[in-house]
């Protein structure tokens, strides 16, 4: 299933704001006493998902708090409470900034934001992307209720198309705001989630970066565009070429490069998933029991995960019975991965031979055990 996740967390807020610029004021209310003495984090994006320290914290009181600050240039950040919950997603900037916030109320309609100009524009973006937000949860609600029941091929056909007309939606309307503001680090973020769906091409990528000022240009998510703007330009995969090294973390926190296992002989199944991914979690039994059967005369597996929140990416190897190597970033669809292996959608697979070159992809389900089959014949015998 595509990416969802990250969506909902940047696009499912309602600001509404103006302008000030002698450092930031953060002022928040809480509607529910619940969180009284309890400390609430302000995190950079990037910095969030890297899981490193927060840029500033405050103590609730009296259902309050407030932080104060003075930042470089605006940038996208997260509120989290407790045990990293993500409360709210908002820009920060030098202005009086007042939130109100109800941690016990739906996402989409508890949030509120005014105080600056960028929040204002924000505000309006994401007001307009409410109806296609809307449309996500129901599709996921039916998506989830449906693969229950067994992923047919008709199921899945039906799932892939319903899911491509929401898309289309988002990329319409996502793409309309950032031709109509350019220049921003909220337009700057926006493009960066449109490169994440899949959808633009290096040259309209090229033609919105050239349009930044020089500072987003500079900012993680500049960086992180420009990047993607490189990799848009590389040749997509195909059978006969070598496989494209990634170096992440497994689940306890050691590095791990697809290089330590492809081009040595064996067989790789790099397999792309996500606890998330109902879809992913319906295969994984079969994925499983194909290790199991092949993995002493020649087979291996690199699992890479694009999750978002470790917990849950070890909850699902642990839930799922795997055993093999396991690696993530935690950055969801702004993976290495899914920009080097220019994935759409997961499940996704590509399997390597011996000396590293890619020999199948996409391979699942009885596809993936006839090719298995076919490469150990020999050895079944």
């Amino acid at each position: 299933m595509r990416r969802v996740i990250f969506l909902l967390l940047l696009f499912s807020l309602t600001f509404a704001c103006s302008n000030s610029s002698s450092g930031y004021k953060i002022t928040g209310k809480i509607g529910s006493d619940a969180m009284n003495g309890q400390t609430v984090y302000i995190t950079e994006y990037f910095s969030f998902m890297r899981r490193e320290s927060p840029m500033d914290s405050a103590v609730v009181q009296d259902s309050k708090f407030q932080m104060k600050g003075q930042i470089d240039y605006p940038f996208y950040a997260v509120l989290t409470g407790k045990d990293r919950n993500v409360l709210m997603g908002f820009f920060v900037e030098n202005a009086n900034i007042s939130m109100s916030i109800d941690p016990t109320g739906p996402m989409a309609d508890e949030y509120q934001v005014s105080g600056s100009k960028l929040n204002e524009l924000y505000g309006s973006y994401t007001r307009g992307l409410k109806p296609v937000i809307q449309k996500f949860k129901e599709f996921n609600q039916y998506a989830q209720s449906k693969v229950a029941g067994g992923l047919t091929e008709e199921l899945n056909a039906e799932l892939t198309q319903k899911q491509e007309e929401l898309k289309g939606e988002f990329m319409k309307y996502s793409t309309s705001f950032v031709e109509k503001n350019p220049g921003t680090i909220l337009t700057a973020t926006v493009l960066l989630d449109l490169i994440s769906s899949g959808e633009p091409d290096a040259e309209t990528v090229t033609k919105h970066y050239e349009k930044l000022h020089d500072k987003v240009k500079q900012s993680e998510t500049g960086k992180s565009i420009a990047d993607a703007l490189e990799r848009l330009k590389t040749p997509p995969l195909a059978e006969g070429q070598q496989f494209r090294d990634l170096t992440m973390t497994t689940p306890d926190d050691k590095q791990v490069s697809i290089s330590d296992y492809a081009g040595k002989g064996k067989y790789v199944l790099l397999d792309f998933w996500a606890s998330w991914c109902a879809p992913c979690r319906m295969e994984n039994p079969n994925v499983v029991k194909l290790y199991k059967k092949y993995k002493n005369k020649g087979f291996e597996i690199v699992g890479i995960s694009l999750d978002e929140k470790k917990d849950a990416w070890a909850k699902g190897i642990s839930d799922d019975g795997i055993t093999w190597v396991q690696m993530s970033d935690l950055k969801g669809w702004n993976s290495q991965a899914a920009l080097k292996y220019k994935i759409q959608g997961i499940p996704f697979t590509v399997l390597l031979d011996g000396e590293g070159k890619i020999i199948g992809m996409n391979l699942r389900g009885g596809k993936l055990e006839e090719k298995l089959a076919e490469l150990f014949k020999d050895a079944n015998k």
